[in-house]
């Protein structure tokens, strides 16, 4: 009980460091009082329900992978270094290829239960800076696909140039 409670103060302390630096959470806290931790842990406990019950999931789940990284993306853009950076331009550049792929699969992927629930937690893991998923998605699979549609495009093969000389 006392390492459940240990685990439970960490996460609250870490939770409230991250949302002190978020002016909406420090205002609700200083106008209901109820912690800004507790809030915010309502808010996405209705928000995750929403998704389960299939009532504005669509919606909710794509401003969570479109709003937090945008929020996110315009503080990496701020600070100096490049890392964080590169970090959501590959998440970006991962997000807008999913999107691409789902417009074209949407009528089937709906039919899947709990979809939107699995798409939330595909994004939060491309999202989270300790899973850096977007990056280990492009590396294992984005980037040597384009390479080898690159490399395909400017190499000729062999049976075109033949059949280019024997037509000459």
């Amino acid at each position: 009980m006392d390492q459940a409670h240990g685990a439970f103060n960490k996460y609250y302390s870490e939770a409230d460091t991250i949302l002190a630096r978020i002016p909406v959470a420090q205002t609700f806290q200083e106008k209901t009082g109820v912690p800004k931790v507790y809030g915010a842990a309502g808010i996405a406990g209705v928000g995750l329900l929403l998704v389960f019950l299939n009532i504005g999931a669509s919606l909710l789940v794509n401003l969570t992978g479109f709003g937090y990284a945008a929020y996110a993306s315009m503080g990496a853009i701020e600070t100096p270094g490049k890392e964080d950076d590169a970090q959501w331009l590959t998440y970006w550049v991962v997000f807008g290829l999913f999107n691409v792929v789902e417009y074209f699969t949407g009528f089937l992927l709906y039919w899947f239960p709990f979809y939107y629930l699995i798409k939330l937690g595909f994004l939060i893991w491309l999202m989270a800076p300790a899973t850096r998923g977007a990056e280990r998605l492009y590396h294992a699979g984005l980037k040597p696909l384009m390479q080898q549609a690159c490399h395909s495009q400017r190499s000729v093969p062999a049976s075109v140039k033949a059949t280019e000389s024997k037509s000459d």
